[in-house]
């Protein structure tokens, strides 16, 4: 269903106009429910219908927390949507559902489910709700800055899932949710693997020579250097940018004392990883 630009919504615009987007994290407007409630059910209606049964088992299996209510199924879940104050609950109710339709239309293309996800997403930014669907992989994710996400992050995901760099995705992702999850460590630390996952993997595909056991990120930028895939003035921006992340805050034992990581540092490190993956990948695909 196409998003219609209201005369309500040009004068919110209007309103805001010059103000910076401030996202927000900590509610979900009862209007943005009712909005997700005709998203999600006129994706099941098309793709699969009657599967209500299925999306409440599904929930109620992977997240342990019951749906009660009165009526069919599907009264069950709306009302589960408009009324429950769990935002995270609300949110994997909704990736439920646009998972299972994915399970179910496999290979074969509905256009129906790029147009929910859209729609979604055209919701989530209307109310300035800081979530989006990103696929692939097939994830809400959060969004800290929207124009590094959609420049940044975003094409790092789809390079690594486009191009076969599946360990360094892997890794990317899991960074990710650490970021998310306010697992800053783990975070810098799994960027910092992606990072040196991609340039591991452009030098097995193009056999250059490196020692998969001990190859730091400094060894394999060398690598890359010396065989002109990149130019010798970005040496040391590479090498000071995740690594030293890394080295500093995540790398290393933290002696007596535990060091708490501050959230931006994490944020910065996964941006950062994001750019150096869409500049190693590019280049790898400009040079074949």
């Amino acid at each position: 269903m196409p998003v219609i630009d209201t005369f309500a919504k040009r004068m919110e615009r209007a309103r805001n106009t010059g103000k910076p987007v401030i996202y927000k994290y900590d509610e979900l407007p009862p209007e943005f429910r009712v909005q997700v409630v005709y998203v999600l059910s006129g994706l099941i209606g098309q793709v699969h219908r009657g599967a209500w049964n299925q999306i409440h088992r599904t929930f109620v299996g992977e997240m342990g927390v019951p749906i009660h209510g009165d009526g069919s199924y599907r009264d069950k879940c709306v009302d589960f949507i408009t009324h429950n104050p769990d935002i995270e609950q609300i949110l994997s109710f909704a990736e439920i559902v646009l998972k299972l339709t994915d399970f179910a239309i496999q290979d074969r293309y509905f256009p129906v489910l790029d147009d929910a996800i859209s729609e979604l997403n055209q919701r989530f930014q209307e109310h300035s709700l800081g979530y989006r669907y990103q696929y692939p992989p097939g994830q809400i994710v959060l969004v800290d800055s929207e124009y590094l996400h959609v420049e940044a992050v975003k094409p790092a995901v789809s390079l690594l899932y486009d191009e076969g760099f599946s360990g360094a995705s892997d890794e990317f992702i899991q960074a990710h949710k650490h970021c998310r999850e306010g697992n800053n460590k783990a975070a810098i630390s799994s960027a910092s693997n992606a990072f040196e996952s991609v340039m591991k993997t452009i030098c097995d595909i193009r056999g250059w020579e490196y020692d998969a056991q001990k190859a730091t990120a400094r060894a394999l930028i060398r690598t890359l250097l010396d065989n002109n895939l990149i130019p010798s003035s970005l040496q040391a921006t590479l090498e000071g940018g995740v690594p030293t992340i890394r080295n500093k805050f995540a790398g290393h034992g933290q002696g007596s004392e535990p060091v708490e990581v501050p959230a931006h540092f994490a944020s910065y490190a996964l941006h950062l990883t994001a750019s150096n993956i869409v500049f190693l990948v590019e280049a790898h695909k400009a040079s074949k």
